[in-house]
């Protein structure tokens, strides 16, 4: 890969920045140990994450919404009861779920070479909450919410090169998701960087960075 020159980084939140896996598993095994079902949570997690991809396709509905639905499509297809303060307290969860332990170092670091944002697939309370965990001030923050559409729609990328100011090419973004965050960023023009975190897609477009942490993405990028 060739040094890259940038201005921006944008970030995915949800998986890239915050450990997303663990917090949802967390969730819903203690759910289902409050339900004193034995569905195993594994499983329970990977048909709640086909449910809620397969609703962000449809015309636009706050993300609480779609975690509380998706939630209750999923228990019912294990036979498990719904109450609607399930859907509430995972909304709630999401925003206590923390940083993985690499995000405010370089985080931080990279804050003082760069303007930092993030585009999310959420809702601007449930994101407020999160802001506080990343230890640095964003220079933009675009939810779902403030557009109206989830990615991998352009809406969310589009905003965020709009209030960054700056043409796709000046803006990396980095995430560990291909088809929702790193394909259409590279539609865009914007720059690419993989963070692999967990389970991957297969991107046919090149990397500019690929780095196993955003303090080796600070590293690589010199910050």
């Amino acid at each position: 890969m060739t040094p890259i020159s940038v201005d921006a980084i944008t970030f995915d939140c949800y998986g890239t920045l915050i450990d997303w896996e663990r917090g949802l598993r967390y969730f819903l095994t203690q759910l289902l140990i409050a339900k004193r079902v034995s569905v195993p949570a594994d499983e329970l997690h990977d048909v709640w994450e086909k449910t809620q991809f397969a609703m962000l396709s449809r015309p636009y509905r706050r993300y609480r919404i779609i975690l509380a639905e998706s939630l209750a499509e999923s228990l019912r297809r294990f036979k498990v009861s719904y109450d609607s303060e399930d859907g509430q307290k995972l909304a709630h969860a999401m925003g206590s779920w923390r940083p993985f332990k690499d995000v405010a170092d370089g985080l931080a670091r990279l804050k003082r070479k760069y303007k930092l944002g993030i585009i999310s697939n959420t809702d601007r309370d449930i994101m407020s909450r999160t802001l506080t965990y990343l230890g640095v001030d964003m220079d933009v923050v675009v939810v779902a919410e403030d557009v109206r559409a989830y990615k991998p729609g352009p809406k969310g990328f589009e905003e965020a090169l709009k209030r960054l100011g700056l043409p796709p090419d000046r803006v990396l973004h980095a995430a560990f998701g291909i088809a929702y965050d790193l394909g259409p960023a590279k539609s865009l023009g914007m720059k690419l960087a993989l963070v692999r975190r967990g389970r991957m897609d297969h991107l046919s477009a090149p990397l500019d960075v690929e780095v196993a942490s955003i303090a080796e993405l600070a590293d690589t990028l010199g910050a």
